[in-house]
């Protein structure tokens, strides 16, 4: 199963646009999501289908990852992963998770497939997008549902349109923290920013990112390229959190080989946990020094 803990930038691709899909593995994103919900017409969702089987194999060599959200029915979502849960398929994006029965159900069908096709099994993974309060009601439940759920996305205006308000930083954050909880409860990804983000020049959204990684958010989706660098750079840890970083793993290691568990840095104790967090940061660093 791909590692979605390294993934910042998840861009939406709609799967009924040539132009866009023959460029997409140029844009620099962590991951690709080949849209078959929103971004597809009612009328257009078979020829985008077809599309997307036409477009996969040369997408497939690409540097980004591939997800493809599916539709929310689930007569529809099955259909859209008959024709397209190929070789090279590291994600489903689920929509419309309103309870932890229907990661499992899908995690069955891909289990299927994955034995039909040759796929190692267990090896595509479930983001589920929570977009109603009732979903949000589930939301533990649902992160913790199947092993393969292995991210968890708040859908902000379809929420918000849910919830009779409207989407703001102030609106969502409540919901949003809900995200990150329960994601790290399960031991999962939570991904996502704390605003509603319609068009923002790329300062702004790197600083909501810088922002998000805060509160606990690991990468954030985007519908607009131009968006994916300021996601990158946001997300990915700051020179000066690296340096503290690396100055806690070599200070905990020589207390260890002093047989200590914990040490003194900087005027302050740290031990085991200020350590997870220096290897957490170090995790994260080495995806964007790779250059990636």
């Amino acid at each position: 199963m791909s590692d979605l803990t390294t993934w910042r930038s998840l861009l939406y691709v709609p799967g009924n646009n040539a132009k866009f899909l023959s460029k997409a593995q140029s844009r620099g994103a962590d991951a690709l999501i080949l849209d078959l919900e929103d971004s597809v017409p009612d009328g257009e969702k078979q020829a985008a289908r077809n599309m997307l089987e036409e477009h996969l194999p040369g997408l497939s060599l690409g540097p980004s990852a591939l997800a493809i959200r599916i539709n929310g029915g689930m007569r529809a979502g099955i259909r859209d992963l008959e024709a397209l849960l190929h070789l090279g398929i590291s994600a489903i994006v689920l929509p419309k998770c309103e309870h932890p029965g229907k990661p499992i159900a899908i995690a069955e069908v891909l289990d299927d497939l994955e034995a039909e096709r040759g796929i190692e099994a267990g090896s595509v993974a479930i983001i589920a997008l929570v977009e109603t309060p009732g979903g949000l009601a589930q939301v533990n439940a649902i992160a913790m549902a199947h092993p393969r759920v292995q991210a968890l996305l708040l859908g902000s205006e379809d929420f918000a349109a849910a919830c009779r308000m409207t989407p703001s930083r102030d609106s969502l954050l409540g919901a949003k923290q809900q995200i990150v909880y329960a994601a790290r409860a399960a031991n999962i990804v939570p991904l996502g920013l704390l605003d509603s983000v319609a068009v923002l020049d790329s300062t702004s959204i790197e600083d909501l990112a810088h922002e998000a990684r805060r509160f606990g958010f690991s990468g954030a989706t985007a519908v607009h390229p131009d968006a994916v660098p300021a996601l990158n750079r946001g997300f990915a840890p700051p020179e000066n959190e690296i340096a503290w970083a690396r100055t806690v793993m070599e200070t905990m290691r020589a207390a260890a080989d002093e047989g200590k568990g914990a040490a003194r840095l900087d005027g302050k104790m740290i031990d085991k946990p200020v350590q997870m967090q220096a290897e957490y940061i170090l995790s994260r660093a080495g995806k964007s020094e790779s250059g990636a």
